[in-house]
């Protein structure tokens, strides 16, 4: 009896410690205290047995309506409405940056808007392997001087979606991302289309992000639920900050609210987004 007893306080403890030193964000109250900062929005994670790709393309999950709440969320998001020109990036790598962006992209297209989406991570580039398109030319064709804005563009399969991959991946992106050739890009882009979204790096350890977030009206910073360090977000937000970047909110990104202790349940403060015709399942007693 007394080892049971002792077993279950070091149990005890040792849950105690693990969730002390777990700096990372569950719920976005933790976005809210920790930077004073709204949440445009919130992804749920993919449901048991669905690849991720199924649940984007499927209109009625409760991933694709979530995208959707985010893109209102935005329309609100200034006073002018929807940012013409918008930063997407993230602290660290594998947060959900490079699938916001493109499902952001698509939703906007939706309703009828002209959006250019453009790869700007000349380090680590992926929309092209998400499309499974041609990156023989991109973006950094354009900033080296080699291409124009019209040689660099391919349509995409979402009516109203163009898109501009990466490029060969250059020696010097930081170099390239500095000259004279991004801003003029960006006012070129803002006479042909109506939103410009673009993928950015990560921002830990590179100038890349930074960089680009001083070009355009706003910037989204993606956090990924029980992933991203409290405190490495923190780091990021000052960079970003000092570059005098607009940051209008953050978005978490692959929250599970069965995971949290915060009990989140259908109703007012839901987090738990259902998918398009469901009927929720109300908790005993209600009505």
């Amino acid at each position: 009896a007394l080892s049971l007893l002792v077993g279950l306080m070091l149990g005890v403890l040792t849950a105690l410690g693990l969730d002390l030193l777990d700096d990372s964000f569950k719920s976005p109250e933790d976005i809210e205290r920790e930077f004073s900062m709204a949440v445009m929005g919130i992804i749920p994670k993919p449901r048991a047995g669905r690849l991720l790709e199924n649940e984007l393309s499927d209109p009625h999950s409760a991933i694709a309506e979530a995208y959707r709440s985010l893109r209102t969320g935005l329309q609100f998001a200034t006073s002018e409405g929807l940012p013409r020109t918008m930063l997407i990036t993230s602290s660290q790598p594998a947060d959900g940056k490079s699938t916001t962006a493109h499902s952001l992209a698509v939703s906007l297209a939706h309703i009828g808007l002209n959006v250019l989406l453009i790869d700007a991570d000349l380090r680590n580039a992926s929309l092209h392997k998400r499309l499974r398109i041609s990156n023989e030319v991109g973006l950094s064709s354009y900033l080296s001087g080699a291409k124009q804005p019209e040689d660099v563009v391919q349509a995409s399969a979402t009516e109203g979606l163009v898109l501009m991959t990466s490029g060969p991946l250059p020696p010097n992106p930081a170099e390239l991302l500095t000259g004279a050739r991004m801003p003029s890009l960006l006012t070129l882009a803002g006479e042909s289309f109506d939103i410009v979204l673009i993928d950015s790096p990560p921002i830990m350890g590179l100038a890349d992000a930074p960089l680009l977030s001083r070009l355009v009206q706003a910037t989204v910073l993606v956090v990924a639920a029980n992933e991203t360090r409290r405190s490495t977000a923190r780091i990021a937000l000052k960079r970003l900050q000092m570059a005098r970047a607009n940051v209008i909110g953050a978005l978490l990104n692959k929250f599970d609210a069965k995971e949290t202790s915060y009990g989140y349940g259908y109703g007012y403060g839901d987090y738990e987004y259902h998918s398009y015709g469901e009927t929720p399942k109300l908790p005993s007693g209600r009505r």
